[in-house]
């Protein structure tokens, strides 16, 4: 392979070749902007340089500190995804992640991790339910981060997710084109702020049918699963209101806030006699790996984990460089995934 020069990045930029050596040192007599063009076509032309690039005035420790509920750590399948997703793009940026499952039930000075009380990182991404005292800890510290698929709605923060709510639509949409008129959502849309966009996108898209269609549809809520910092988890009230909503309702198509919980449905409803696509059509919601291993294998909304995790690291990177700038809700698309757990009535 060729050895990649300082004339060679000189000449790619169309600047000289000392300027191009004083911003791999740091000078700062060279202006922000095309220190950070040099430093870009460096590392897109192989030049090593990572122990300059990380004593800038904004990178001083080349780490990123990724902070998560502990309960979390087990959970591959959703936030393995987005936390390959952050590793990749650290990689190709040159930084590395410090990752830290947090006891959420602890006070942020006993919970925050060596790596932030030590000043070992540039900035720092939470995950999930990390509560909002932990956000205004960090902030207390001057420390740049950016919220990823969160429960706290501050608005101050760049926030990066998917599209719950369109997702949503398009889940309540395509038991409405297979002709289901008596549906429920499954879920305590309380316990995330995905689950209630999703809630919303069902509330919503039954709406706008009901205004303009002579077959009106019907809707109910199945309660008692949920997700919170400790993982999914299900209450004692959860098998009664599903068999009401099978048997006295006449619940034809489920659409379930998560894929586990679209999993424990076609669970029991197995367990009483009933079979799906047949008699009950469940869509879920993630595009987790089990979905496409189940039998029947699970409809689902596919959100983009790693892209969520890559998108992250963006916008934590550009925060560190650019504090000032006004934060940003950024959604990621979603995708309707078919498979079989979906059957038309008409």
């Amino acid at each position: 392979m060729r050895k990649v020069t300082l004339q060679m990045i000189a000449d790619q930029v169309g600047v000289s070749k000392a300027l191009v050596s004083k911003a791999l040192s740091n000078d700062p007599a060279v202006n922000n902007g095309t220190r950070e063009e040099i430093w870009k076509t460096a590392h897109e032309m192989g030049y090593s340089f990572d122990k300059l690039r990380k004593s800038s005035v904004y990178a001083k420790t080349g780490n990123i500190a990724v902070l998560m509920p502990e309960a979390y750590l087990s959970d591959i399948e959703y936030w393995g995804k987005i936390i390959r997703g952050i590793d990749r793009e650290l990689q190709s940026h040159d930084f590395s992640m410090i990752l830290s499952g947090v006891d959420i039930s602890v006070d942020p000075q006993e919970g925050l991790p060596s790596s932030i009380n030590e000043q070992k990182v540039d900035g720092a991404l939470l995950l999930g339910h990390m509560p909002e005292s932990y956000v205004k800890a960090l902030d207390a510290k001057g420390m740049s981060c950016v919220l990823v698929d969160s429960n706290i709605q501050n608005g101050k923060h760049d926030h990066i997710l998917a599209n719950n709510y369109l997702g949503a639509c398009d889940a309540t949409n395509r038991l409405l084109q297979a002709g289901h008129r008596s549906l429920a959502f499954v879920g305590d849309m309380e316990t995330a702020w995905s689950f209630r966009e999703r809630d919303r996108g069902f509330e919503d898209t039954v709406r706008e049918h009901n205004k303009g269609s002579l077959e009106q549809v019907s809707v109910t809520w199945v309660r008692g699963l949920g997700v919170s910092g400790r993982g999914n988890y299900t209450n004692a009230e959860f098998v009664e209101k599903l068999r009401l909503a099978i048997t006295e309702e006449k619940v034809t198509g489920f659409f379930c806030a998560n894929d586990m919980l679209a999993i424990e449905v076609l669970r029991q409803l197995s367990n009483w006699g009933y079979r799906c696509p047949e008699q009950a059509s469940v869509i879920g919601f993630d595009d987790l790996s089990l979905a496409e291993f189940m039998i029947p294998k699970l409809t689902t909304i596919r959100v983009p984990k790693e892209d969520i995790g890559s998108r992250a690291v963006r916008a934590v990177l550009d925060r560190i460089k650019h504090p000032d700038t006004v934060s940003e809700l950024i959604q990621l698309e979603t995708e309707l995934i078919e498979r079989d757990t979906v059957m038309s009535l008409q």
